[in-house]
């Protein structure tokens, strides 16, 4: 009788272990995104402009890389600067994968986003990070294919981050203001092949 009873505790025993496993893997496999997810995928538009270094440069110079796209302006003094050192801390967050991370800063602000003023902003947060200006009706086209509205002579902007994979497609887009944390886990779990 108390072999009976041994076996039927050994197995309920057996029985826990095995649920709590397979919920510490469920909920490692169902890990979700901080960011709005786009799904499906969608391929990003491609675009030429002008890099700080005054070299022409395209979305598509990345592929392989993960980009994070933001438009805005030097001048900003608000949302402009703190996301981009949202930015530069996810970027640290994610130690040596950080390097498969390109930050690309698109203008606003044609008239004032000069190379110069462009390399002297961005060099305030990481020097990695690319700007890309252009002569303003370039920049309306790329403005509307990301669907961001620009008002104000450029101060007055859509406030997204957009998270494109290797492959050139939108993944996902953060709302200012994300925390580095945020995007850092969510490049994390791309990257991991989720």
């Amino acid at each position: 009788m108390n072999r009976k009873f041994f076996w039927v505790g050994t197995g309920i025993l057996l029985l826990v272990v095995l649920a709590a496993a397979a919920a510490l893997l469920s909920v490692r496999l169902n890990q979700t995104f901080k960011g709005s997810v786009i799904d499906p995928p969608s391929a990003a538009a491609d675009f030429s402009l002008t890099s700080q270094a005054d070299q022409p440069i395209k979305l598509s110079d990345y592929h392989g890389k993960y980009v994070l796209l933001f438009f805005g302006f030097t001048r900003c003094t608000n949302e402009c600067p703190a996301t981009m050192a949202i930015l530069a801390k996810a970027r640290t967050l994610l130690g040596s994968q950080g390097d498969n991370v390109q930050v690309l800063f698109v203008s606003t602000d044609p008239d004032h986003d000069t190379p110069q003023a462009l390399t002297e902003f961005l060099g305030r947060f990481d020097p990695t990070f690319v700007g890309a200006t252009g002569t303003k009706a370039e920049l309306q086209s790329v403005w509307a294919a990301y669907g961001v509205t620009v008002e104000d002579n450029g101060e007055t902007h859509s406030s997204y981050v957009y998270l494109i994979d290797p492959n050139g497609d939108l993944r996902l887009t953060y709302a200012y203001p994300s925390t580095p944390e945020d995007i850092a886990a969510d490049l994390h779990l791309l990257m991991k092949g989720q």
